[in-house]
């Protein structure tokens, strides 16, 4: 388990020697049975033999002293139970604007000058006039401290009167001068404070610490569970108040709520005592948004969170309970608990198929679960990590695999299914309304999980470690396998590798999957087993529960537009273009409240000839672009890039968009026809011509050809697909 900063891990805190105080008892530990779970230890005034349940030390039920301390040696230890923890106070103060600082420092430096004039007046001659000075305006100046004051407020730059210097006065006072207070005083009573009283936060606080635990197997949804089905049924839609309780919440009254928690004590018990049935209030479990907004808070902010638990509940806390992403691998208790994401740019060259001589790179996207470490799924794009990156690799990620076994390799890879929780990165692609909307829909509406999406901090690279460990073994086999590697940054290496790039996307594809079948089938150190084996170890339970791979769920993970079109005499308009079937011809328009019909609209931007039409997420019907119908029938392939690649130039050089088909007809010809002069130029190249200092006929042709067409306005798309 990993350590935190200052405080030990919990297998260092269990070996033979070290010493514990627990129950105001002290023992040393003897052995640990790692098997049950069972801990040895001496007891250090009776030096008798003892047994003590793990489970029983990691559990925190509020008693006095239950919380057990742990030191290496005896003098440490008894050092440790002298410095009780302190008792918890409130959340610490959040940042203050700047604009209050500046406002209150104003406000003090204003009291401060008054005072000091109003002292100065009482103490000065009277003039001529018999006043104070010359902007004293009482008739019958007396040199009292009011009109002191009073004359010493019209003195200032910008003046006041002498009720709101009394009111600054008042407020620097109460604040004893202190401007953070000060600027904290002008905020309003109710800012940065929940709904929820305190007799609601005291409850989920007791929940959260008991159930969602480092050491537990527990999730958010268990954890929600757990706490409605037991406010609504065994406590009685009541806890302790907080606010009722004058010297703090009793700690058996705390012991008793946790064992009606627990099933052990009815809440009757508990309320035939007047005393204690005072101190209950009826709560309401908040909803399930405000609920994982309040966990997950802590989680994604480590720092804040953790200096606001220990000062709540004492120091240690956060390490102890709340090593969520640090120890997310330890604390998965099944497959498809937790499942992280994360995007590679391999280490190698690939050539394009047609002319073999066009370099790129691939991006990979791997889906790995934390129970097994097996990779559960995966995504093989050419383009930057997008939201497509994430839906192609989960629709490869939960269906039983056969990618691998169509291109005849041997090994199971049998890890599937949907995962419960899906931890991405913070990249602005990660938060699509198409990835939430695909997370609800592979549910079907309660049949099967849906996805829970959970956003990694920014900035912590060691929340992703599992998956930066398996890339980091990846890349070593890249670079120790493949021809065309990159071996380092070095512009050299990165030279030779592009000179040795012979590989295509097929080559590299059928090595990543014998890759990983193989890495799910090897040892690991950590594991003790095969991420295989651990992988049918927890499926004992059961095997996963998924939908039918129908055609309408295929279409669920294209791309989805977030704004919904409704159906006109035309069709459907998108990206510039009228889209059409004979399905959306009949279809309905108007619906039964009078109004009409929304539709949603799914597409992949390497294809958006056609679409995928759906009508509350239900599909109805692929539609066609009408200007990319061909003749035949067919639709004419074509890429959103391109689409907006021949608007880009026909907007150019005609000042607007509408001839943009005739720039992507044009494009193609030209992309026909300078794949066919590279390949007639690189036959004539491998003939090996005597003269090499004279141009082939290749080369002529080529030369001639773009001197013809230097005024062609897609020239530049040309030379670019080129």
């Amino acid at each position: 388990m990993a350590s935190k900063e200052g405080i030990p891990s919990l297998r260092q805190c269990l070996r033979p020697g070290w010493w514990i105080y627990w129950q105001k008892q002290i023992y040393c530990i003897k052995s640990l049975d790692s098997t049950n779970l069972v801990l040895h230890v001496e007891d250090h005034l009776s030096e008798e033999t003892k047994t003590l349940q793990v489970k029983h030390l990691l559990r925190a039920d509020g008693k006095d002293q239950a919380i057990p301390l742990y030191a290496p040696t005896l003098e440490q230890l008894l050092r440790d139970i002298k410095d009780p923890q302190p008792e918890p106070e409130g959340a610490p103060e959040n940042g203050l604007p700047h604009e209050l600082i500046e406002r209150a420092d104003k406000m003090i430096d204003l009291v401060h000058f008054v005072e000091e004039k109003a002292r100065e007046l009482q103490c000065r001659e009277r003039n001529e006039q018999g006043k104070c000075s010359s902007a004293c305006e009482v008739e019958e100046c007396k040199c009292r401290e009011s009109d002191a004051l009073r004359t010493a407020c019209a003195l200032l730059h910008e003046p006041v009167g002498l009720t709101t210097f009394y009111d600054y006065r008042g407020r620097c006072r109460k604040n004893q001068w202190d401007r953070i207070q000060l600027a904290a005083s002008y905020r309003r009573s109710t800012y940065s404070k929940t709904r929820l009283t305190k007799a609601q936060l005291h409850f989920l606080d007791t929940v959260i610490t008991d159930y969602y635990r480092a050491d537990r197997p527990s999730s958010p949804m268990t954890v929600l569970k757990i706490a409605r089905s037991a406010l609504e049924k065994h406590l009685q839609n009541r806890w302790v108040d907080p606010e009722k309780c004058e010297k703090g919440v009793p700690q058996d009254l705390l012991a008793e709520l946790r064992l009606v928690l627990d099933e052990r004590l009815p809440m009757q018990a508990i309320r035939e005592n007047t005393n204690k049935e005072k101190l209950l209030r009826e709560i309401t479990m908040p909803s399930r948004g405000f609920f994982y907004q309040y966990l997950r808070w802590f989680e994604s902010q480590p720092d804040q969170g953790k200096k606001v638990l220990n000062d709540r509940y004492g120091k240690g806390t956060w390490e102890r309970i709340y090593m969520v992403f640090d120890s997310f691998a330890h604390r998965a208790t099944f497959p498809l608990q937790y499942v992280f994401a994360d995007h590679y740019l391999l280490d190698v060259f690939i050539v394009d198929e047609a002319t073999c001589s066009k370099i790129s790179r691939l991006w990979l996207t791997v889906l790995i679960d934390a129970y097994s470490r097996c990779i559960v799924g995966i995504a093989l794009l050419e383009e930057d990590p997008c939201i497509e990156s994430i839906q192609n690799a989960l629709l490869h990620a939960i269906w039983p695999k056969s990618s691998h076994t169509a291109m005849g390799i041997e090994g199971e890879w049998a890890c599937y299914g949907i995962p419960q929780q899906l931890f991405l990165d913070n990249a602005w692609a990660h938060h699509s309304h198409s990835l939430e909307n695909l997370a609800r829909l592979i549910g079907q509406n309660g049949k099967f999980d849906t996805i829970d999406l959970v956003f990694r901090p920014p900035y912590k690279a060691r929340y992703g470690g599992l998956i930066e460990t398996y890339f980091e073994w990846l890349s070593d086999r890249i670079k120790q396998f493949l021809p065309g590697a990159i071996q380092s940054s070095d512009p050299k290496h990165i030279r030779d590798a592009a000179k040795k790039a012979c590989l295509l996307y097929e080559d590299i594809n059928r090595f990543l999957q014998e890759s990983i079948v193989e890495y799910n089938h090897t040892p690991h150190r950590t594991l003790g087993m095969t991420p295989h084996q651990k992988w049918v170890e927890g499926m004992k339970t059961g095997i996963p529960m998924v939908p039918r791979l129908t055609e309408e769920t295929k279409r669920q993970f294209l791309h989805l537009i977030p704004e919904k079109r409704q159906i006109t005499e035309k069709g459907i308009c998108v990206f510039g273009m009228q889209y059409t079937s004979p399905v959306v011809a009949s279809a309905e328009r108007i619906g039964m409240d009078k109004k009409p019909i929304q539709y949603s609209l799914r597409y992949d931007p390497a294809d958006i000839s056609k679409i995928a039409l759906f009508r509350e997420d239900h599909w109805i019907d692929d539609i066609g672009a009408k200007e990319l119908l061909l003749p035949d029938g067919c639709y004419k392939p074509t890429s959103l890039w391109e689409i907006q690649t021949a608007k880009a130039l026909a907007k150019d050089v005609n000042g607007d968009t509408r001839d943009w088909l005739a720039y992507v007809n044009k494009a193609e010809e030209l992309k026909k026809r300078r794949m066919s002069e590279k390949r007639r130029r690189q036959r004539e190249l491998q003939k090996g011509a005597d003269d090499h200092t004279q141009p082939t006929s290749a080369e002529v042709n080529i030369t001639k050809t773009r001197s013809s067409q230097h005024n062609d306005p897609t020239e530049l798309l040309a030379r670019f697909l080129s």
